[in-house]
């Protein structure tokens, strides 16, 4: 029986898969494939459309820093000295990997404010929205006397990163009744450091500000972590050899357009040309749509710009499912292996395939432009 999905997602095209006696293929651009967002996270996941609350994924965003310490963990070195883990090469990941659509420009304050209570005593063993909340406001109304948030688009409070029990750089998601309050206005999104930040340098603040665009994590909350997606993601693995977004991540952000997907429904077989993730231009995502909240998904990787140090190239096939929460695998790389967590040899070679219930993707050419596969539906 041939599959028939419609999707009612505002913004995006209704489409009907074929009629269940025919086996002829639909194919259309993306705008058919825009699977809702199923999971009990509205503001975080990996569905369309876009929560509207989170931060814009194009165009300019001002990031106000500001830097602080405690009583017991008193900072050593200078705010410049710190803010050169994260800053030029968080903008720049930024701009690139969207393809210039996203400019993020710091505008720090290069001073210490002393919080008033010691960094053991801000909960963050025990983080709850409200402190967090409550730590972020402190920290931005120490500042506010020196500081015009007039303008400010998402705030940024970085810690010591010598000293203190806070030990992780957690995302805050606000809503415009529950944000962060600085000069008469709510700002909904704000991210924080911690000691990790020498550990993750200039990709911390890109994994956390994916985050306040609305992306949830790829890995597992659990250990062991790396089972879902490998290195193939900032949003699994910031340390990983492939750091890019992969492509329903760039679509989901708006970074290329719906011409640059082509989603296929009913039974048959077909041939697709993908260009690398990695560059601007071309066909960038093969997506087949399962029911209303999955789908298989195919891109094509490659060792350029930030994945340069992938050791094997070609097309990654992923299956994804809308209905699964942050940090539980919405998005899963195929076939699922949690013995390996890097997952580095997963892109296919010329000749192999993959098959994902009545789907089949094999790769029939792969070299510096790209990858052509075949997809067949039974």
């Amino acid at each position: 029986m041939s599959l028939a999905v419609v999707f009612f997602v505002s913004g995006c095209s209704k489409h009907s898969g074929p009629d269940p006696a025919k086996d002829e293929l639909v194919i259309t651009d993306g705008s058919a494939c825009k699977l809702p967002n199923l999971s009990q996270w509205h503001d975080i996941g990996l569905g369309f459309p876009r929560d509207p609350n989170r931060q814009k994924s194009t165009g300019t965003v001002k990031v106000a820093v500001i830097f602080v310490d405690f009583s017991d963990a008193v900072a050593s070195r200078t705010p410049q000295e710190v803010f050169s883990y994260i800053s030029p090469a968080s903008e720049n990941f930024l701009n690139s990997v969207s393809y210039g659509a996203l400019n993020v420009v710091f505008e720090p304050k290069f001073k210490w404010y002393r919080m008033s209570k010691p960094s053991s005593a801000y909960g963050w063993d025990h983080l709850t929205f409200q402190l967090h909340q409550f730590y972020i406001q402190e920290a931005v109304n120490l500042a506010d006397p020196e500081y015009d948030f007039s303008k400010t688009d998402e705030i940024v409070v970085v810690s010591n990163p010598d000293g203190g029990v806070l030990f992780n750089g957690p995302t805050f998601m606000g809503m415009p009744t529950n944000g962060i309050s600085a000069d008469g206005r709510i700002i909904s999104n704000a991210i924080t450091s911690g000691r990790d930040l020498p550990v993750f340098t200039g990709l911390w603040f890109p994994h956390e500000f994916g985050h306040s665009m609305g992306l949830p994590d790829l890995y597992r909350f659990s250990a062991p972590q790396q089972v879902f997606v490998g290195d193939f993601s900032l949003m699994a693995n910031i340390l990983g050899t492939a750091p890019n977004q992969n492509a329903w991540e760039k679509w989901f952000l708006r970074w290329f357009s719906d011409s640059q997907v082509t989603c296929v429904d009913g039974k048959g077989t077909g041939s697709l040309q993908l260009t690398p993730v990695e560059l601007k231009d071309g066909m960038k995502l093969l997506v087949l749509p399962i029911d209303e909240s999955r789908a298989v998904i195919v891109e094509d990787r490659r060792p350029l710009g930030y994945d340069n140090r992938l050791v094997k190239a070609g097309p990654l096939v992923y299956v994804i499912d809308t209905k699964i929460d942050n940090g539980f695998g919405p998005l899963r790389l195929l076939p699922i292996n949690e013995n390996d967590q890097a997952r580095t040899d997963a892109p296919l070679s010329v000749g192999q395939s993959i098959t994902y219930g009545s789907i089949i993707i094999k790769c029939t050419t792969s070299d510096a432009d790209g990858s052509t596969v075949t997809y067949q539906r039974q």
